[in-house]
């Protein structure tokens, strides 16, 4: 299939920019560690519920998290910076975010953090942006503790477990020619094979 462009668009106007960025990083302590941030920004002059009038390309939300994470994924530190809030009282969910040491980030993560903090105590942007940082942990640890010049699967493959990628998107199905070819011993073979359209 060839890869697809979005059609032409009818004539619109910018309002508003979110940008999100995750760094990963392996500690030299063996923790892993991802920097993610959050910038809303609005492409109009705006007025703010609490510093009044600001001009186009001002911050709404401007927030960072740094997490760390042992080899089993369980959170050791998480720490907050926020720049940039609506309300001043927004400050104060960034205690709140020490609950959440111990969480995994497997199946299930995002129920569990919510029930630890609650939704009354939790900045909604500060636990969206755990959502790609999370993901931003499995391709950083992916290639294992000495990556340098190594392969993408080479990490997964030598350990010879099931991969936890498995089943979890449409490339990495189990009746798919992703695992046939990569993991073949955790292929689905109960499935006929498919022809080529």
């Amino acid at each position: 299939m060839e890869p697809t462009q979005f059609p032409p668009v009818a004539p619109r106007k910018m309002l508003h920019q979110r940008s999100v960025r995750c760094d990963g990083y392996l500690r030299a302590d063996g923790q892993w560690e991802v920097e993610a941030s959050l910038r809303d920004t609005k492409c109009i002059d705006f007025v703010q519920i609490t510093r009044g009038s600001q001009k186009a390309g001002a911050a709404v939300h401007d927030m960072k998290l740094r997490v760390t994470v042992d080899d089993q994924l369980t959170i050791t530190a998480i720490e907050s910076e926020m720049a940039t809030t609506p309300m001043l009282a927004c400050q104060d969910a960034r205690e709140y975010l020490h609950e959440l040491i111990g969480v995994r980030f497997v199946s299930g993560w995002q129920k569990e953090a919510r029930a630890r903090i609650g939704h009354r105590h939790a900045c909604t942007h500060l636990m969206d942006l755990l959502v790609p940082a999370a993901t931003t942990f499995y391709q950083t640890m992916g290639w294992g503790k000495n990556p340098e010049g190594g392969g993408e699967l080479d990490h997964v493959k030598a350990s010879g477990d099931r991969p936890g990628f498995l089943d979890r998107c449409y490339g990495w199905r189990t009746d798919g020619p992703g695992v046939s070819e990569h993991f073949p011993q955790f292929a689905d073979k109960s499935v006929d094979e498919r022809s080529e359209p």
